[in-house]
């Protein structure tokens, strides 16, 4: 089935493509109650940036994809994006089910910034609207729950930002983290990379991460840390050449 321009982006299984067709595939089988019946499967067909024609994702259905926008608006809001890089987790976990947790790390993020970039589809810079004014927002906070994993796992703690804040009240948005370490050293290191690979993926925005803790724990050292440390990551992020 052939669909009408314009078309939309759309995501599944790791791969981005613009929606131009549906396959629909009927198959014949014996239900609870031993009839015949008829299963519908809808299969995307997608047009990749580089590549003629159509390519059938045969292992995604189109109800698990998700919408990112359409070729004619290209845009998608910093919410947005923090919604999309923790539904790629949250289909992860769901390939996953009855394993162990396997979130995406904090450097997804950057990295899928940087996929639509390729593809020409906008971020667009969250504003806050605080005391009757609009302004660009200029600090995240990222708050932080640790939990231990699993015996026998590769990673002994996982951390990941709490999902919510005073965003709905200023208008502003959140930075997606997510990690896995053993030690603090360790931890350090990861949020040092979080915020070095935000600051470079959004390099034409001056901005300020700012993790914090939901409750005392023994990591709020390693958090105290990696956030007096800010001002010079930033700067070394901005010598980066991206």
């Amino acid at each position: 089935m052939k669909l009408n321009e314009p078309y939309e982006y759309i995501y599944c299984n790791g791969s981005i493509g613009l929606h131009i067709a549906t396959m629909i595939v009927y198959e014949a089988k014996i239900n609870e109650d031993g009839d015949y019946e008829l299963e519908t499967h809808s299969h995307p067909i997608v047009k990749y940036r580089l590549q003629p024609g159509g390519t059938v994702w045969n292992r995604a259905e189109l109800r698990d994809c998700r919408v990112l926008c359409r070729e004619d608006d290209k845009r998608i809001t910093m919410q947005e994006f923090y919604d999309f890089v923790s539904g790629v987790g949250r289909m992860r976990l769901a390939d996953y089910e009855g394993n162990e947790v396997n979130m995406p790390n904090s450097l997804d993020a950057p990295m899928w910034k940087g996929v639509l970039n390729n593809l020409g589809i906008e971020i667009e810079w969250p504003i806050e609207h605080i005391e009757g004014k609009d302004a660009p927002q200029d600090v995240f906070h990222i708050d932080l729950v640790f939990k231990q994993n699993p015996e026998g796992s590769k990673y002994k703690y996982t951390c990941y930002d709490y999902g919510t804040s005073d965003v709905i009240f200023t208008g502003g948005a959140m930075l997606y983290f997510s990690a896995k370490f053993n030690d603090i050293d360790q931890l350090k290191q990861e949020l040092q990379n979080c915020m070095l690979s935000y600051y470079a993926a959004f390099s034409d925005h001056k901005f300020k991460i700012v993790f914090g803790s939901m409750s005392s724990n023994e990591f709020d050292e390693a958090i105290e840390w990696v956030n007096s440390m800010e001002a010079d990551l930033r700067k070394e992020a901005d010598e980066v050449d991206v």
